[in-house]
């Protein structure tokens, strides 16, 4: 399936991850479309507890290419998209998996932004991406071709972040950190983290502990914004749910004291 529109708030996705390109309304970009690398299946560096897409197929830290997208096949779901309305905010890598670790993923963007510009669409481009290929050449490349760079880190807890996320084998939350600030001495676009705040029952990230940790940490990364949230839509992991709302507001008015510009979004 090249392209759907989706059909308003709605807890599954009725085309079960199967569009390369797919419309939305975002809560953080808008009304935009979303571009999925690995439509039908999901490819990821990381099995986060929380992800209401399920279980991770291909767990991996290194480039994937399945054989399809295409860049041609990318053009022809952008054009059909556009057509169908050319009112877009944003055009974001997001979707079904881990977009950077597609090994034509710089091919992509360069597609991307060859259409928007071919149908003079004044749309932000960006990625959601878990962080872990940030310290790869070839990625680092690519986005800095884009303009919203939305980077995950959930936690600055090793154990929390072994919990969490469920990272492939030679992944450390330092590899992270550090993919984070390489990225911003040479990203000139908006560069945003995104901060999943939840409640296991066993644990959660989200005491005032951890956004302490978290503003230490971030501190030296000089971020536009952090984005924090919670999940809207039902984790495949049963047990995992919301922390309370004044734990949640409790961390964000932590990261605010320590001068963070961010963006809270409790569903």
């Amino acid at each position: 399936m090249l392209y759907a529109r989706c059909p308003g708030d709605c807890n599954v996705c009725p085309y079960r991850n199967l569009p390369l390109v797919y419309r939305l309304k975002s809560r953080r970009r808008g009304d935009s479309l979303g571009v999925n690398l690995y439509p039908g299946w999901k490819v990821c560096s990381f099995d986060c507890i929380y992800c209401f897409r399920g279980p991770t197929i291909v767990k991996t830290p290194f480039p994937v290419d399945p054989g399809y997208p295409k860049p041609r096949d990318l053009e022809e779901a952008l054009e059909l998209a556009l057509k169908d309305s050319v009112d877009v905010s944003s055009i974001d890598f997001s979707g079904n998996g881990e977009p950077t670790l597609h090994r034509s993923f710089a091919e992509f963007v360069s597609v991307v932004r060859a259409v928007a510009d071919r149908y003079g669409i004044p749309a932000s481009l960006g990625v959601f991406t878990n962080s872990s290929t940030l310290n790869q050449r070839r990625v680092a490349e690519a986005l800095g071709h884009l303009d919203h760079v939305e980077a995950k880190l959930d936690t600055v807890d090793p154990i929390k972040f072994e919990a969490l996320n469920r990272p492939a084998e030679g992944l450390s939350l330092q590899r992270i950190v550090e993919g984070l600030r390489s990225l911003r001495k040479n990203y000139e676009g908006v560069l945003a983290v995104q901060v999943m705040l939840v409640d296991t029952g066993l644990f959660t990230n989200s005491t005032r502990e951890d956004a302490e940790a978290l503003a230490r940490v971030l501190n030296g990364v000089e971020l536009d914004e952090v984005h924090v949230y919670t999940a809207y839509r039902p984790p495949k992991l049963s047990g995992v749910s919301k922390p309370p709302r004044h734990l949640f507001e409790a961390f964000v008015k932590e990261l605010e004291r320590t001068g963070f510009k961010v963006k809270a979004y409790y569903e």
